[in-house]
């Protein structure tokens, strides 16, 4: 995108995306289903939705929901919100249905779209909660549920709405004003929606697309989901450049990977984990000489990857990629230019093994907060463990806990400033004035330091939100309020930072337990209680207290944990004074603990 890119999303599809018309923009509808969808095929479709929308009597400024997955509705519904003025509040189908009706009735919105009846009626169920919510439309072709809406009905009713009422209304949208409200969780139960306006997601898009070199030529690879900032940034780049968006899902990403041949893939770290495991355990597996070649290769590879090699290391990797390494390009599809990682941590070993190897694997970082993207690797200067420099037009800075700016190489709290950083949480303001000072910088939460070359590294989270290898985020504060309402179970802290799943230690009530299990039946080893029958029990009261039928999603289920025979106090320094737990001491002093759970 040029530096006079479209100031708002009405003017991005009328003056970047029409233009490139019949040029295939979606090669299909959804993932594993053909139907190309070109640019103009999209244009007069969100036209004719935009229509239906006013029809509904729905404005800018109206608040409408989203509860979708990854399809062309999606992005069509999106954009035909986005066109009138009117702000996407977005949100996956899997969502528990008291979170779903939370956000419907904290942001007030006047509609929502759904993916399918069974999403429908989980709004349904809760409608009294709705005072707003006057209409639900699915994407689904057909519905069997009374007082739902289709897409072909919106449509038909806007009919009557002419061109020049649609594109008065269009013009009157200005950059400032809200493009969606993104749900995101917050340290307490209920989620906090993030304010992005048209400017804020549009400047993301101009300077991710001048730094990653995105054009038209670009093919992207969609597997996360599509309310995810990260995912949609990544379709919008798409859609601005007038490249190729192909929606795939985590069960196909291999097949799809070789089967279209995508420029652009933009994942999570634990789908590179998954790669990088992939790739070492054939090596384990093969035997004889190859194995021993490849195993050797693989060696090599992570000390290039890691900017550990000798001369001698970089004159046998040249002759390496040249012969054993050109099988593992064509995994990729063989044209593949960008290998995105973020949402979360990549470990080290993953990516200088995966860049060894040849991949070209960029390490990004940004929240949902900075639209999202506020640091990534450039293609140009592509070293491991680092999230490379700040985007064009964005500062980062550390910060001490008193405030205090620290300079290059110091570790503290992480500070942004720039186009892309939100307006602030809806109807919120006291944590939007915790979150972002007078001058404009917003405190990610996030421990680390900006070194003398003006590269950002992470080292740790001063927020207490674990994110998973997933890039889930997991609040642990309400999964540890629930399983704390077990009558056996005295404290619980969550842990599971970069893992796949969720973790837990959990002090019983020792006296409880005994009535429910015999003391004979378990005993205390290194400072764990064991026992096949507590085990047992506990076991079940997790799964009782930490379920969808909760308000739990499946990401927060504790699927690891481990019983200890002490308890937390201020006296054996993990608690606070004021009883809040230390979750770093925790951390340090279970490490053997909490390292099992996840082996």
């Amino acid at each position: 995108m040029a530096a006079a890119a479209p100031p708002t999303f009405p003017r991005l599809l009328t003056d970047w995306v029409r233009p490139h018309g019949e040029r295939v923009f979606l090669p299909r509808r959804r993932a594993r289903i053909d139907d190309p969808i070109t640019f103009l095929r999209l244009c007069t479709d969100v036209d004719a939705l935009a229509k239906g929308l006013l029809a509904l009597g729905l404005r800018r400024g109206d608040r409408i929901g989203l509860l979708a997955e990854n399809r062309y509705e999606w992005l069509l519904t999106d954009q035909a919100i986005a066109s009138i003025g009117a702000i996407v509040v977005p949100r996956g189908s899997d969502t528990s249905p008291a979170e779903m009706r939370f956000i419907l009735r904290h942001s007030g919105s006047k509609a929502t779209f759904v993916e399918d009846d069974k999403t429908a009626r989980a709004v349904l169920e809760g409608q009294r909660e709705l005072p707003t919510l006057t209409w639900i439309i699915t994407l689904q072709e057909r519905t069997d549920v009374a007082g739902v809406l289709t897409l072909a009905e919106v449509i038909a009713r806007g009919q009557h709405i002419g061109e020049p009422e649609l594109a008065s209304v269009r013009q009157a949208v200005v950059p400032d004003d809200l493009l969606t409200i993104v749900y995101t969780s917050g340290t307490t139960a209920d989620p906090k929606g993030v304010m992005l306006t048209h400017a804020n997601v549009l400047s993301n898009v101009r300077t991710v697309c001048s730094v990653l070199h995105i054009t038209r030529e670009d093919s992207f690879l969609s597997v996360l989901p599509a309310w995810h900032m990260y995912e949609r940034i990544m379709d919008y780049l798409a859609l601005a450049a007038g490249g190729q968006l192909v929606y795939t899902d985590r069960r196909h990403i291999k097949d799809d990977l070789q089967a279209c041949k995508p420029t652009v893939f933009a994942a999570v770290p634990r789908i590179w984990e998954t790669i990088h495991d992939g790739i070492v355990s054939q090596a384990q597996k093969l035997e004889g000489g190859k194995g021993k070649l490849l195993r050797s290769v693989l060696a090599l590879c992570r000390r290039v990857g890691g900017r550990r090699a000798s001369l001698v290391d970089r004159a046998m990797h040249a002759v390496a990629r040249a012969t054993v390494l050109r099988k593992f390009a064509a995994v990729t599809g063989g044209r593949l230019r960008l290998a995105v990682s973020g949402g979360g941590s990549l470990p080290r070993h993953v990516d200088e093994l995966l860049l060894g190897i040849g991949l070209p694997l960029l390490n990004g970082y940004g929240l949902t907060e900075t639209s999202p993207v506020a640091a990534v690797r450039e293609p140009e200067r592509n070293g491991p463990g680092t999230i490379g420099p700040p985007i064009p037009e964005t500062e980062i800075h550390a910060r001490s806990f008193d405030g205090k700016v620290l300079g290059a190489g110091q570790t503290g709290v992480l500070w942004i400033r720039g186009p892309q950083v939100m307006r602030g949480y809806y109807e919120n303001p006291a944590k939007t004035r915790e979150a972002i000072d007078a001058e404009g910088w917003f405190n990610s939460g996030d421990l680390g330091h900006v070194d003398a070359d003006g590269r950002v590294w992470i080292t740790g989270r001063a927020k207490d939100t674990i994110v998973l290898a997933g890039g889930e985020n997991v609040e642990p504060e309400p999964v540890e309020a629930a399983i704390k309402t077990s009558p056996l179970i005295e404290q619980a802290v969550c842990v599971g930072q970069d893992q796949k799943n969720i973790g837990a230690l959990l002090v019983p009530i020792t006296d409880v337990l005994a009535r429910q299990v015999p003391r004979e039946q378990w005993d205390v080893r290194d400072g764990v209680v064991h026992g096949k029958a507590v085990r047992d029990l506990l076991r079940a009261e997790l799964d009782r207290l930490v379920r969808r039928e909760t308000g739990f999603r499946p990401c927060d289920k504790v699927t690891a944990f481990a019983v200890l025979a002490e308890p937390l106090t201020a006296e054996n320094g993990l608690l606070t004074q004021t009883l809040k737990v230390r979750r770093h001491v925790v951390a340090e002093r279970y490490r053997p603990i909490i390292a099992s759970l996840f082996d």
